[in-house]
Formats: C-alpha cells, structure tokens, sequence
C-alpha cells in the first residue's frame, strides 16, 4: 500500500480488519483482510496507564475484551491476560490484544500490505508516528486522527509520515481543506455520504489523499467509485471487493 499514490483507483482495506467476520482489532481479524485481498488495515491505538500503546478502539475494555473499566486504567500486563476474541465467537478464544510494536512486526512480514493507524488517545500522536516511522514497513503506514492536534504532533515528529484527518457526517464540507491546511495532514477521509463533487476536484488539484468515509459488506462500491476516491475502509473488504468487481463486470457489456 503506497500512500503517497493518488488517483490510482479505489483501494480497499479493512476496517478494524475484516471486523465483520473475526474480533475488531485481532490478528484474526487483520489476517482475514489479508486473505480477503485488502490492501492495508485500519486499526486504532490506545495507551495503557503505564505508557504502552495498544489497539483498541474504544476508551473502555468492555465491549471487545473480558475485562473492564478504561485501556487508560489498566497496565500493559494487566492488559495481556485479557481476552479479546471471545466476545465475538467461542472460536476465537484466545485472540489477545495486539501491541502496536509486535502489530508494526507483524505489517513488516507481510509486504506490500500496509496500515492506517488512527490515534484515539490524547497525546500519543507524535510516539504512535516516531515507532511508526522506526518500521521498515514505514513506506506502508499511515496516521488517521479526527483531533487535528494529534497531526500535528506526528508531523512535527516525522514530517514524511503520511496523515489523514478524519471527518465525522456532522463537519462542514466548506471547511476541509482549510482544516488539513490548519494540521499540516496530507489528505481526508471526506464521508461518501457527502457527495461532495465539488470538494474532492479541489482536493484532487491540491494533490491531498482521498479518503471516502467507511462502508458496510460493499453497499457503497458505485458511489466510492464514482466519485475517484483513493481508498476506503470497509469492515467486509471481500464483499466491497466483490461488488467493486461486479460494477466492472457491468461496465464491460
């Protein structure tokens, strides 16, 4: 996964990993995005009470793991015995939850597949895009944030890192390419729902990465091709693939 390509076609990779068939945020679950023919994951980093930075996507334990309270509470070894498969099947017992060290280990052995990293803790943006950045996988890594702040923290700490600002639906469109001005990011992740023809042109002539926002099991496949974003995050990269490959189909007849 190159991110520093523009305007190559629509890239798929997985949400969380193929979130929809293993645990969001597991080995399981990044290995099938693999299989399922993405090309790089999305993934969400946290920091344990000790410092240690970690993927998970929520603020608390609850959901996705058997233990409870804040990842913010809670050690790096408290947090190793916990476990993170189970709550989505019994068949994933056992699914722990990844370090970003061992992850960035992991994306390494596994060329050309790359990762978006999205910084959800406060403060931790210039650490996540220094260890980032230390990889050999560094030219297959990304840095997602919604808090502009977290940008500018791993862009002073590694300019050349590539970094997307997310949107959330509710943002105005008019106040985009001012706000990844503003943060120094290389791009946006702009929400397909937008249909923002118009914002994306400008983006495409300024040279920013396109993203287009999250889809669900391929139901957005026309509109993310349609409008030439660059990549998307989906939590069923094969069945977004499947559909990319029907509207091709349908186009050649």
């Amino acid at each position: 996964m190159d991110w520093r390509a523009r305007g190559i076609g629509l890239r798929v990779g997985g949400h969380r990993g193929a979130s929809a068939v293993a645990p969001e945020n597991t080995y399981a679950a990044f290995e099938q995005a693999v299989k399922d023919g993405g090309v790089y994951t999305e993934t969400d980093i946290r920091a344990t009470s000790d410092g240690a930075l970690v993927l998970v996507h929520d603020a608390s334990l609850d959901r996705t793991t058997n233990g409870h309270g804040p990842v913010s509470a809670i050690t790096l070894d408290e947090l190793r015995a916990l476990d993170a498969g189970s709550w989505f099947d019994e068949s994933f017992r056992g699914e722990r939850v990844p370090e970003l060290p061992d992850f960035l280990a992991w994306i390494e052995a596994r060329a050309p597949f790359g990762a978006a990293i999205e910084v959800k803790a406060s403060g931790v943006g210039g650490a996540v895009a220094t260890q980032a950045w230390a990889s050999s996988a560094r030219d297959r890594l990304c840095i997602y944030a919604f808090d502009p702040e977290e940008i500018r923290a791993a862009k002073r700490a590694v300019p050349d890192l590539p970094c997307v600002l997310l949107l959330r639906l509710t943002d105005d469109p008019n106040q985009v390419v001012g706000r990844i001005e503003a943060c120094g990011a290389d791009g946006a992740d702009v929400p397909w729902q937008w249909n923002a023809v118009a914002l994306l042109a400008e983006m495409r002539e300024r040279g920013y990465l396109i993203g287009g926002g999250s889809d669900e099991g391929g139901k957005t496949a026309r509109a993310q091709v349609e409008l030439g974003v660059d990549m998307i995050d989906t939590d069923d990269p094969a069945a977004l693939l499947a559909a990319v490959r029907g509207l091709s189909a349908d186009a050649g007849r």
